[in-house]
């Protein structure tokens, strides 16, 4: 007699408390079949049976004698990210970059390259984003700026706050310093890493830009014409500094 009036008040102090608390907490019934059911406590029916409503709206009504015991379980708060994780910009959805850096000459076409990217596309998931985007290209050493048009690639490979990532940009270079004469494609991957900040995320990224663009090159100094123009590609190993949101 005496556990059956602890078992009732247990169940008064459970639906009571549930009500203030159902965001955090569930109820569990354990029942002496091995079934167990969690959810919230809607009616108790003293000696006779108890009403649970279950995460997918099915109500159950089990009989007081079918039950071995009923306890409470915590529910992590699903707005919070866990412990280590964070919860991705626009995990679903679209995203804008803005990136900013320098490439220094590399190889027997290299050139100083100075570099802005704007990209515009969307996240699949918490690892891989597309986009398609536009910037500048300014080389210092023969006064040229072109303007790329992008496609981009990214896959972060963890979800951590704190994320390593792989990308690659890729298009056509149209030379706006030339009347476009000089237009080239252009091929720039990365390896980076990209941490959260308030509402947006920053990265820096180091990749090996390959541009494709004319050069001019002595082809016999005692014949005319002694200048030919040949296509090649430009390298420069590039760092970069970029803001997501």
């Amino acid at each position: 007699m005496k556990k059956a009036v602890l078992f009732c008040l247990a169940i008064v102090f459970l639906i009571a408390s549930s009500k203030a608390q159902t965001a955090n907490f569930r109820e569990v019934i354990y029942l002496k079949n091995g079934s167990v059911l969690k959810g919230t406590l809607t009616e108790w029916v003293p000696d006779e049976s108890l009403s649970i409503r279950l995460s997918d709206s099915s109500l159950f009504v089990v009989k007081i004698a079918d039950i071995l015991k009923v306890t409470r379980e915590f529910i992590a708060d699903a707005s919070k990210p866990a412990k280590g994780k964070t919860a991705v910009l626009n995990a679903n959805g679209f995203e804008s970059n803005i990136s900013g850096g320098y490439g220094v000459a590399s190889g027997k076409y290299g050139l100083d390259i100075l570099c802005f990217n704007w990209v515009f596309g969307k996240n699949l998931n918490t690892h891989h984003f597309v986009g398609m985007g536009t910037g500048l290209r300014y080389m210092e050493e023969v006064d040229m700026t072109m303007v790329p048009i992008l496609l981009d690639w990214r896959y972060r490979i963890t979800e951590q706050s704190v994320s390593p990532y792989v990308r690659l940009s890729a298009g056509y270079s149209l030379n706006v310093s030339n009347g476009l004469e000089n237009s080239g494609f252009l091929v720039d991957p990365r390896i980076g890493v990209d941490f959260q900040v308030g509402v947006t995320r920053c990265s820096f990224d180091m990749g090996y830009q390959t541009q494709q663009t004319a050069f001019w090159v002595i082809k016999d100094p005692l014949s005319a014409p002694y200048l030919s123009k040949v296509y090649r590609f430009s390298e420069a190993l590039k760092f970069s500094f970029g803001i997501s949101f």
